[in-house]
């Protein structure tokens, strides 16, 4: 007769390949898996000790200071500064510079703090005072505005530079091009990462309605309130019209739109974290006194 079949786990049952007495594993085929299982587990440690940096960044902190200081070397050679007035102020025989009366308005005729119908802005006050804004010229990759979101604790202050590429997000906050500046009326909008390169935006989904931001350029301190927080697709470009979420309407007030993506994670993700703000006041910048927010 031909060879009798066993029973699984009978007397005299052929053993699997590679196992010895006991189901053990037989020399060959540990030395195969255990070289395997290590090769894994370094690998994930290796990931894992990657994505830690990333998070961390030690470099980070350092590159924002080094934007900082660049700002703050920007403002000290304002030509503004140079005569002791603030950045935007009146100059010597009480005009603005450039000719233009302090309290008038800015070529188009518009008021140059872009204030509400009836030339206030929210609050009460002009945003700009009686002081015709400096233009500020926006170079891409390099830093114009100094952030400040009190919620987030006293140290935390990102530069923000012109551009949102990964190149530029890499160090710290960047403006949207064609986004309005601050004090404009229309939208200030500023995309940032929630993790890497210092973790700018890690904490956004934390604000609230009410909690202020600060934004800082050469000619003052501009406080904003946040009007609203929520999740969006990225394909929802509405949220940087001048008007948020409002095409084709004139502004007459000053926003400010906040953006990074969300869930924390690495990877690409289709949604946004959106924080919509508006100005509540203006302080101008004293260059005598020192540059608020540095």
């Amino acid at each position: 007769m031909g060879a009798r079949w066993r029973r699984r786990g009978s007397p005299g049952a052929a053993k699997p390949p590679g196992r010895g007495r006991g189901g053990r594993l037989g020399p060959a085929a540990r030395r195969v898996l255990l070289p395997a299982a290590a090769l894994s587990i370094a690998a994930g440690l290796g990931l894992l000790g990657y994505t830690g940096y990333q998070v961390w960044d030690p470099g980070a902190r350092q590159a924002q200071s080094q934007l900082i200081e660049r700002l703050h070397e920007q403002w000290a050679g304002h030509p503004a500064a140079a005569r002791g007035t603030a950045p935007g102020g009146t100059a010597p025989g009480g005009t603005a510079p450039g000719g233009t009366d302090p309290g008038g308005t800015a070529p188009g005729g518009t008021d140059p703090g872009g204030t509400a119908p009836g030339g206030t802005a929210p609050g009460g006050t002009e945003p700009g005072g009686t002081a015709a804004a400096k233009p500020i010229e926006l170079v891409t990759g390099r830093p114009f505005a100094l952030l400040r979101i009190p919620a987030f604790g006293a140290q935390w202050r990102f530069a923000v530079v012109e551009g949102t590429t990964l190149a530029q997000l890499a160090e710290g906050p960047g403006h949207v091009p064609g986004t309005q500046l601050p004090g404009e009326p229309g939208n200030f909008a500023v995309a940032a990462h929630d993790i890497t390169a210092g973790n700018p935006f890690l904490h956004l989904g934390s604000l609230r309605k009410g909690d202020g931001i600060a934004v800082t350029t050469v000619n003052g301190t501009y406080q904003y309130r946040v009007l609203s927080e929520r999740v969006v697709r990225y394909t929802d470009v509405g949220v940087l019209d001048p008007v948020p979420d409002e095409p084709g309407q004139q502004p007459v007030r000053q926003f400010i739109t906040l953006l990074t993506c969300t869930p924390v994670t690495l990877a690409f993700t289709p949604w946004r974290i959106v924080v919509t703000g508006v100005l509540t006041g203006m302080t101008p910048a004293a260059a005598s006194l020192g540059w608020p927010g540095g």
